[in-house]
């Protein structure tokens, strides 16, 4: 039966609308709207809701570009990674938080040895899969390296199951360039493969070769998982009848190959015919971004991470569930803070106007008892719909140019994988994380 759900008894817009005052650019206190962790049991109105689900599974995307891959040694130069444009981070503002450096290191992510540490990191802390971007370009693999020499190498790889999220973007220099006219260009280098059905199949069967057979590869009701990062882009370039010919002949193919079909889920954009295309559930892969871009409005500079994860998880998660079709997972993110990709636009302007100045999305008072609380109300928003499969997603495990990770860094240490565990009603892991570095 169907709950009624409990709503935010205030109104984001309303309080949302009052602008927020800088103070040598950082923002000061106003009249504040449902947050993480403090509204948490007032917003889920009861606390048992906020309990684990049983069955539930932990999935955490992992963004391969901290390695070495022939990719950015033919696009930059020899040895390029990510690390790059996360050590060349600077604050753009007093209190800043930037750069924003590993506490381990910068682990080359294509060696067995980090994922034997990775891996160890995410048993204990209750990660259960890891979703990697897979990217295909040029008719082949992309940015593979750290799934096939680093993690599927590594001796505990069987302890952290895994699945491929097919990434169907264009691929971009990373790192923005200044034009003489002022403007900020990120040139396209390489296609994404669903310009043709062809290609699309493919790069897909690839997937279901290459990977379904791993003995930890990650199934749901018995079905290997595949992720698609935008259903509204692979449905423009082929068509509704050509995404459902698409989904038909990746099942019939893997049925040939002794698996009982394949579970489609939604990462990114949703398609609006969600039921008719074959996909199985849908979801979203950082929702702080574009809810505090969607909701938010732009005189507000930094939004409030537990604001933003409070509209998220009391607002939007339902609002998606009903819109759908497919049934909804519920995403949740440690946070954002994209300016590593980013040049400095230098000066804001007398009235606020985030669109302007910073120009991308910077959440303030990040901190992992807001995360644990956000993960909490992911536990209620599936308690309260016992029809969603059993899984929630977290953006991200290592995704360092954005602001988003679970790994251990300069700010919290270890503190949101212990929020993360805290969460799941594990005991204590501040005692292990030694243990990682032996």
């Amino acid at each position: 039966m169907r709950r009624i759900f409990i709503k935010c008894a205030l109104s984001f817009c309303a309080v949302l609308a009052t602008a927020v005052a800088l103070n040598a650019g950082k923002p000061v206190k106003q009249a504040s709207c449902p947050k993480l962790p403090d509204d948490l049991e007032k917003l889920a109105g009861d606390a048992a809701l906020l309990q684990k689900p049983e069955g539930l599974e932990v999935a955490s995307y992992v963004f391969p570009n901290y390695c070495a891959t022939a990719l950015h040694n033919k696009m930059y130069s020899q040895g390029w990674t990510e690390y790059n444009l996360v050590r060349g981070a600077r604050p753009w503002f007093e209190g800043h938080d930037q750069p924003r450096t590993p506490l381990l290191g910068e682990l080359d992510e294509s060696l067995p040895s980090t994922w034997e540490v990775y891996n160890k990191l995410c048993k204990q802390s209750g990660v259960d899969v890891l979703i990697w971007d897979w990217y295909w370009y040029d008719g082949k693999p992309c940015l593979h390296e750290a799934l096939e020499n680093g993690f599927l190498e590594s001796s505990n790889r069987n302890d952290v199951k895994f699945a491929c999220m097919w990434t169907n973007h264009d691929w971009y220099v990373l790192y923005p360039t200044k034009m003489t006219d002022g403007s900020v260009a990120y040139p396209p280098s390489f296609i994404a493969p669903d310009f043709s059905y062809e290609e699309a199949f493919r790069s897909l069967s690839y997937i279901v070769t290459r990977y379904f057979n791993q003995p930890n590869y990650w199934r749901i009701d018995g079905k290997p998982v595949i992720c698609i990062w935008d259903a509204a882009r692979l449905e423009q370039k082929l068509g509704l009848a050509g995404v459902q010919r698409l989904f038909g002949d990746l099942r019939e193919f893997a049925v040939k190959l002794g698996y009982p079909g394949i579970h489609f889920h939604i990462v990114g954009f949703t398609s609006s015919h969600n039921v008719e295309a074959g996909y199985n559930t849908s979801g979203s892969y950082n929702p702080m971004n574009w809810i505090a871009g969607r909701d938010f409005p732009s005189n507000i500079l930094f939004p409030d991470y537990g604001e933003v994860a409070a509209k998220v998880a009391f607002g939007v998660w339902d609002e998606e569930y009903n819109r759908h079709g497919t049934p909804f997972i519920p995403a949740v993110a440690t946070g954002w803070d994209s300016t590593p990709r980013y040049i400095n636009r230098g000066v804001k302007g007398a009235v606020p106007d985030r669109g302007q100045w910073p120009g991308c999305t910077i959440l303030a008072n990040e901190n992992p008892a807001a995360f644990k609380a956000f993960m909490q109300a992911s536990f209620w928003y599936l308690n309260c719909h016992p029809d969603v499969p059993r899984f929630v997603t977290i953006a991200c495990f290592n995704e360092w140019s954005e602001g988003h990770y679970l790994l251990p860094d300069n700010r919290f240490g270890y503190g949101m994988l212990d929020a993360l565990a805290e969460a799941l009603g594990k005991d204590s892991q501040h005692t292990h994380h030694s243990a990682n570095l032996e």
